[in-house]
């Protein structure tokens, strides 16, 4: 790992060398997709990818987590093309990320993702199994998504073949974590400059650089990782609107989904996380297991928080044992 990309000017380095991501011409990112738009969800345009047949029988949907965007499951996608090229690849970027962008920060709630999730599937995936495969607080949408299919859509529940949570918690996590990454004096920093200045959008966004962007950056990676995805994964986060920074505050100190419990019962999928995780801990995952026993339970030796670009094997094999069963 290279350390300038954990610090302020390294963060900026990187936005100027590398400009917006979703280039489609490179990787790390998703090279190639067959079709890209954007779906109403709550008035909100969702920006998605599509890739694969357009009569695939199986979808798999990928939801990515905090201060990151669907590009992040680029390493994914190549897997599912190179293996399973009949299958169908589903990608949003959640309210607030990525090419979605800013949304007013009432608006960044995990039930407002998961209404995403759903939007999306709703309208680009509407036949046929699915997969869902959720990192982080996408764990979360997707955990509070099929909560709300089971009661207020209980077809498209019934089309769920297979759930892969990574790095996910089910309970709240008050002071764990990212809320407690969140509530550092560091983040204190940024709330007060957004607070004093709401209006000048360059000031807050160096603030964000300046010291949210590095504590995010050292709680994820705990592998030897290559430069190049460190420097993408601080390109997702430099990216990252200030208005889901403090709209998502509150909601991930407080968030829980075990109403979602009678949503995975007889789900076949995986529970993922990272032997040295500190951003979502080993009990949640443990947590997630005791309420969910159909699933696997694997832990990446040494790996942290960022399993799909730090420990990207163990992820595939785990979706493609689902779109094998």
């Amino acid at each position: 790992m290279n350390l300038r990309t954990l610090t302020p000017a390294g963060r900026r380095r990187i936005a100027l060398e590398r400009g917006v991501l979703h280039s489609q011409n490179r990787e790390p990112g998703l090279r190639d997709v067959d079709k890209q738009g954007t779906v109403n969800s709550e008035g909100i345009r969702v920006y998605y990818y599509r890739s694969g047949p357009v009569d695939a029988t199986t979808t798999v949907v990928f939801v990515h987590g905090f201060t990151l965007a669907a590009e992040s499951y680029y390493l994914q996608v190549k897997h599912l093309r190179q293996h399973h090229p009949e299958v169908a690849c589903l990608l949003l970027d959640l309210r607030g990320h990525g090419q979605t962008g800013a949304v007013a920060a009432p608006k960044c709630t995990i039930d407002g993702l998961a209404h995403d999730v759903r939007e999306t599937i709703a309208q680009q995936a509407p036949e046929g199994r699915l997969i869902l495969v959720g990192h982080s607080l996408g764990g979360l949408a997707v955990l509070a998504a099929l909560r709300q299919m089971l009661v207020e859509d209980p077809a498209c529940h019934a089309r769920v073949a297979g759930v892969t949570l990574v790095s996910t918690s089910i309970e709240s996590l008050s002071a764990q974590g990212i809320p407690q990454i969140l509530a550092s004096p560091l983040a204190d920093r940024v709330m007060e400059a957004v607070e004093a200045s709401p209006d000048d959008a360059r000031q807050v966004r160096e603030a964000a650089a300046k010291f949210l962007a590095p504590t995010l950056a050292t709680a994820v990676f705990k592998r030897s990782t290559d430069y190049e995805l460190v420097e993408f994964h601080a390109a997702m986060i430099h990216e990252t609107p200030l208005t889901s920074f403090v709209g998502f505050f509150d909601d991930l100190q407080e968030h829980g989904e075990l109403d979602a419990v009678p949503a995975l019962q007889g789900i076949p999928g995986f529970i993922i996380t990272g032997e040295k995780d500190e951003v979502t801990p080993l009990s949640q995952a443990e947590r997630l297991w005791e309420v969910w026993p159909e699933a696997w339970f694997q832990i990446a030796a040494g790996a942290g928080h960022m399993l799909i670009l730090e420990a990207p094997d163990i992820v595939n094999q785990a979706i493609s044992r689902l779109l094998e069963n």
